[in-house]
């Protein structure tokens, strides 16, 4: 029983009468009576030895009881450094005959205890996972005063909300990790069948390179090609012109002026008057 009395707080510790040993205790008087706690101090928070749960869980919450269960109480969700996040319940009133908010007394352990179980909503926000319970007199306005907190019982310890694949992760990479560590002849045939497999993908892209180069020289080809197709064109068309011409010009070169008649060489005459 060692390992019991370390978790719990020291001022409320079990019974060292043998008879409130938890183990002992059948189930049916553990369900009216104080766990073995005596001595309970108001507000202090008993069994929060769990401290991380997932959206979906249930938070057992039972601390001692404020005014023997004659206040009613609102029961908040915070954070450290009196932070009000949303409220939980408001005005819950506590009594031994409520199956919600229980009042469990045992008078002989000089203990009452109140007890809540608060479901977390399966869409809970676990994007700032560190959370506190509060509780707060619900006969008082919150904030009177000019007291943001007034009407403050008590906190409960520090507790995390997470999502469930966090934990999942983590075991996955673990399992990972050591089975990568087992055996480094293990990782051979895993580095030969890669080696293996990627070879395909690299012939893949040479021969895409191959079919990129040929395609680029035959274009080459055919532009050349067309180029001396051209130029012999225009050459044969700048021949053609050239012998056209000459040949013109030699015709024009054949055809010598006729010799004029005498009468149209000879200009007239005129005789001059004595």
């Amino acid at each position: 029983m060692s390992w019991v009395f370390s978790r719990f707080p020291p001022l409320c510790r079990l019974s060292p009468n043998p008879a409130f040993d938890l183990i002992n205790i059948p189930l049916w008087a553990l369900a009216m009576s104080t766990y073995g706690y005596e001595n309970c101090v108001s507000g202090t928070f008993y069994g929060f030895t769990k401290t991380e749960f997932n959206p979906g869980d249930t938070l057992n919450l039972q601390w001692g009881a404020i005014d023997d269960g004659a206040t009613p109480l609102n029961i908040t969700l915070g954070r450290a450094g009196g932070y009000i996040v949303d409220p939980i319940i408001v005005g819950a009133q506590f009594t031994e005959t409520s199956a919600l908010y229980q009042l469990v007394v045992n008078e002989t352990a000089n203990c009452t205890l109140e007890e809540y179980s608060w479901a977390i909503p399966k869409d809970f926000n676990t994007t700032n996972p560190e959370y506190q319970i509060g509780l707060f007199n619900a006969s008082v306005l919150l904030g009177a005063d000019g007291i943001a907190l007034f009407g403050w019982q008590a906190w409960s310890p520090d507790f995390y909300v997470r999502p469930a694949s966090t934990s999942t992760t983590d075991a996955t990479n673990t399992a990972t990790g050591t089975a990568s560590q087992t055996s480094t002849t293990s990782l051979s045939p895993v580095s030969v069948s890669a080696s293996v497999s990627s070879s395909p993908e690299t012939e893949s892209q040479s021969s895409n390179t191959n079919t990129v180069g040929i395609g680029v020289g035959v274009g080459v080809g055919v532009a050349a090609l067309a180029g001396i197709l051209l130029g012999a064109y225009y050459f044969m068309r700048r021949r053609r012109k050239a012998r056209i011409y000459s040949q013109s010009f030699w015709d024009g070169q054949q055809h010598m002026p006729a010799e004029l008649p005498a009468t149209e060489k000879r200009p007239p005459a005129y005789e001059l008057q004595g």
